[in-house]
């Protein structure tokens, strides 16, 4: 587990660094409009992403599911069969549905040139091309999330990760290449489409490797694909409503609030949020495995629950007790001690969201590994409105202070419902889910008392709860090591695949 998630960081953070050397040149080279156009067309893809109906996601849990299922029931050769009867359909609609949509993007990339244009007075001819090149990256990056899923429920990170850098770097570097020869938006895309289209043979020779029966339509659809469509469908509902709530925010308080005013809640909320991506890791890396083993081990849940959880807590417990400690001072060396002064109170505010918010993952992630992923939407869909409401009122009277407190609040409240929901569809997860639940309960009310308290005393406050509470989380990392055990299940007196395709002999 700690191996997968150090991969899938790894796997995030290349493609960042890259992105923060390359950044600058772009901007030097092609100037500010055309790199404001050349944003605008990445966001484009980002969000074209999302309508892939949720089959990316729901194919790892099924697939998943079906290796933990068949593991010592069937022969390799049906293993596959049963693995590409799913998998195949899936990765041949998702396929479709990127055809599809690039081709929406190329019929509309007139339109789409024009309002380019007006933002950023580059030719609308030369938008319209790169459009053109875009929309023959939509289909590629969707048969490429298919072919990953196939990936991610074997749990091979390892190439994934590899695969996902070389993707990631070539985004941000591979336009550095052409930049001598061009200044044109169009080579530049056509650049990244190269990139993605590596990434695609690189996911397609590992996934058929597993998989061999994919290249095999013949074998494909024996298997009832009704389970992953109705999971794809709710997962796709969760793609739409998690980003309303986490994007709400900015456009009510730009409502309430001068737009000077919005700057100070935005900019601590999107520093705090680039945190999540190691929440993010390591649910990644337990999706699968969970899948694979709730059927098999009920039991591996509690654990999967108690190592992940407790894991979290330590990391966000460090991370909260240093925004505490240094969050103001960093803010006025970044921006200086005019900004840091309206925007440290909503930088602390937020830090206790982003706690909550990385805590409520793991559950997350169990729920979802189960095949409930209703529960999950279903829940957000019963927060949106309460949430928005409460927002609208607290933005409304506190300014961006208030927007802080609103979020923070759902993310507590979210989390708390989490843990209290997962017992019902993962039986046995109950007293561990207790246990997080408490802890992190009171490492929010420590934080929540030194900022009423306020001033040294209030920090001495805070961190003398989170010591406290993070104390009995590395006493319980450390006394049971569950981490270690969450592999035992499967260890059938054979080697077998645990991380990255290696063999790992039962000890």
């Amino acid at each position: 587990m700690l191996r997968n998630t150090l991969w899938n960081l790894l796997g995030e953070g290349l493609p960042m660094a890259a992105a923060l050397l390359s950044i600058p040149w772009l901007i030097s080279a092609v100037g500010m409009e055309r790199f404001g156009a050349l944003t605008l067309i990445w966001a484009l893809l980002g969000y074209l992403g999302v309508l892939d109906l949720g089959l990316g996601r729901s194919l790892v849990q099924v697939v998943a599911d079906r290796i933990g299922h068949a593991e010592g029931t069937e022969p390799a050769n049906g293993s596959s069969a049963n693995e590409a009867g799913i998998a195949g359909p899936a990765i041949a609609l998702m396929g479709g549905i990127g055809v599809l949509t690039g081709g929406a993007v190329a019929l509309g990339a007139g339109l789409l040139a024009d309002r380019f244009q007006l933002e950023t007075g580059t030719s609308p001819g030369e938008i319209q091309a790169s459009l053109l090149v875009a929309a023959a990256i939509v289909p590629i990056a969707l048969v490429s999330a298919g072919l990953r899923g196939v990936l991610e429920a074997h749990q091979r990170f390892r190439p994934i990760s590899l695969v996902r850098m070389t993707v990631g770097v070539l985004n941000y570097l591979s336009p550095l290449f052409v930049l001598p020869f061009s200044q044109s938006l169009v080579p530049v895309i056509a650049a990244i489409a190269v990139g993605r289209f590596i990434g695609l043979v690189g996911y397609g020779v590992l996934a058929v490797g597993q998989v061999p029966d994919l290249l095999r339509p013949g074998r494909w659809g024996r298997p009832s694909l009704r389970g992953l469509f109705t999971m794809s469908a709710w997962m796709m509902l969760n793609n739409l409503v998690g980003p309303a709530m986490l994007y709400a925010d900015r456009f009510i308080l730009l409502s309430l609030v001068p737009a000077a005013m919005v700057a100070f809640y935005t900019t601590p909320f999107e520093l705090l949020s680039r945190l999540m991506v190691i929440p993010g890791a390591l649910s990644l890396a337990l999706f699968p495995l969970a899948s694979s083993l709730f059927r098999r081990d009920p039991p591996a849940l509690g654990r999967i629950l108690d190592a992940g959880g407790h894991l979290t807590l330590a990391v966000f417990l460090a991370m909260q007790a240093a925004t505490i400690v240094g969050g103001e001072t960093a803010l006025e060396l970044w921006l200086g001690p005019a900004f840091a002064a309206n925007s440290a109170s909503v930088l602390s505010i937020l830090m206790l969201g982003i706690f909550f918010n990385a805590t409520a993952y793991v559950p997350n992630t169990l729920i979802q590994s189960v095949g409930r992923v209703d529960v999950t939407a279903r829940l957000q869909l019963a927060e949106l409105p309460v949430y928005l409401g409460v927002l609208w009122l607290l933005a409304e009277r506190y300014g961006a202070v208030g927007a802080a407190m609103a979020w923070s609040l759902r993310t507590a409240v979210d989390c708390g419902l989490l843990l209290v929901l997962l017992p019902r569809v993962a039986p046995g997860t109950g007293a561990v889910a207790l246990t997080i639940g408490l802890r992190a309960l009171l490492a929010g009310a420590a934080g929540l008392a030194g900022l009423l308290v306020g001033g040294p005393v209030g920090a001495v406050l805070s961190l003398t709860g989170l010591l406290a509470v993070g104390l009995g989380v590395a006493g319980r990392l450390l006394r049971t090591r569950s981490w270690e055990k969450l592999a035992a299940p499967l260890r059938k007196g054979r080697p077998v695949r645990l991380i990255d395709g290696t063999a790992a002999d039962r000890t």
